[in-house]
């Protein structure tokens, strides 16, 4: 019997180990690897189809699509006070000036409006809208993203200073806390209201360095689980599904994450291990998982990137779903290992499906 599900059903049901098997991806090309290959880039995704990365127009010059805090030579002022440097073109850059590094700020410091102003903007919801019932009317998932949450909090406080009030038990930092949560709560459920019926809400957080969490299980529920677990709530609310990214080792945390009301994890396999993952996340929710953008694909062989992908798939696949590549590709990546890697998702992407 044919499969009359959307491409969006099918990626609700991946998400819900509701799925036939189909591993779907998420992610793409950086504007700083544009930048580098240019049309290349154009010549080698015209050979896999199957594969669906986001393009710039063929003949646009990538530098002028560049957007804010993304540029080098400037220094980029956002919306709540935070300065950004860039030092590669194309690519995000960091925090130079934290608003909140004197903690007395406080008392006078007021939260942009998350009806009117984005991090780097204004809100355009009548553009939110269309691309909305664009993806709806197009049979796509409909996916809007959540506003940082741990990274507001030390963009403005600074990161060894937030780590080191909530060690401390520092007073001002709960107000800050609850300060970014009540400007992500009234923007997400703003967002949700114009976009329904939104399939997925996708969060992003930092919470790992390389080999472990940057903060402990016990700080992460004082601090922040009460308020991942209402915006997840908001979500369901809404009949969408919550995703959450965070780079780094996150082990410790996936059972909290889990508890608040998440979905789908999305991990990075290389400071994780596929081992880890197989073992205490598979089955338990879906796994989105990040192929190796520091080591294998940058700087392995299109053989090593290929068997990377396949591995991810036929370890951490099922046919019931619960699979979601994560593809970020950046500068560094070699042109052949680009190839290996568009070539095992398409030779892997139907690995667990039944015929």
């Amino acid at each position: 019997m044919d499969d009359l599900r959307t491409q969006g059903q099918r990626f609700r049901d991946t998400l819900q180990l509701k799925g036939t098997g189909e591993v779907p991806v998420w992610g793409g090309l950086s504007m700083a690897t544009w930048i580098r290959y240019g049309d290349e880039l154009h010549d080698l995704l015209d050979r896999y189809p199957q594969v669906e990365f986001g393009r710039i127009p063929r003949g646009v010059d990538p530098h002028t699509l560049v957007g804010a805090a993304n540029r080098t030579g400037e220094v980029y002022l956002d919306n709540w006070g935070c300065d950004w440097q860039c030092i590669r073109e194309g690519m995000e850059g960091q925090i130079s000036f934290h608003p909140l590094a004197d903690i007395r700020h406080l008392r006078h410091y007021r939260a942009p409006d998350p009806l009117t102003y984005t991090e780097r903007g204004e809100h355009d919801w009548g553009a939110f809208v269309r691309h909305c019932q664009l993806a709806r009317a197009q049979g796509k998932a409909v996916t809007i993203a959540g506003e940082r949450f741990f990274e507001r909090v030390h963009f403005l406080r600074s990161m060894e200073d937030a780590l080191a009030d909530m060690a401390l038990g520092t007073p001002g930092i709960q107000e800050i806390v609850d300060l970014v949560l009540d400007y992500n709560l009234t923007y997400l459920r703003h967002a949700l209201q114009l976009g329904s019926p939104v399939d997925i809400v996708s969060f992003g957080d930092d919470w790992g360095a390389q080999d472990r969490c940057m903060i402990s299980p016990a700080t992460f529920r004082r601090y922040f689980k009460p308020g991942y677990t209402r915006m997840y709530a908001l979500c369901k609310q809404y009949g969408a599904l919550a995703t959450q990214h965070s780079d780094g080792y996150t082990v410790d945390l996936w059972d909290e994450f889990l508890e608040a009301g998440l979905t789908g994890f999305n991990m990075q396999i290389n400071c994780v291990g596929i081992e880890t993952v197989e073992r205490q996340l598979k089955g338990r929710m879906c796994l989105i998982a990040d192929v190796d953008r520091q080591g294998v694909v940058p700087f392995g062989t299109p053989s090593e990137a290929y068997d990377h992908v396949a591995e991810i798939v036929t370890r951490l696949g099922s046919p019931r779903g619960g699979l979601v590549l994560r593809v970020d590709i950046y500068p560094d990546v070699p042109l052949a290992n680009i190839e290996a890697v568009l070539k095992a998702i398409r030779d892997f992407q139907n690995y667990w499906v039944q015929n």
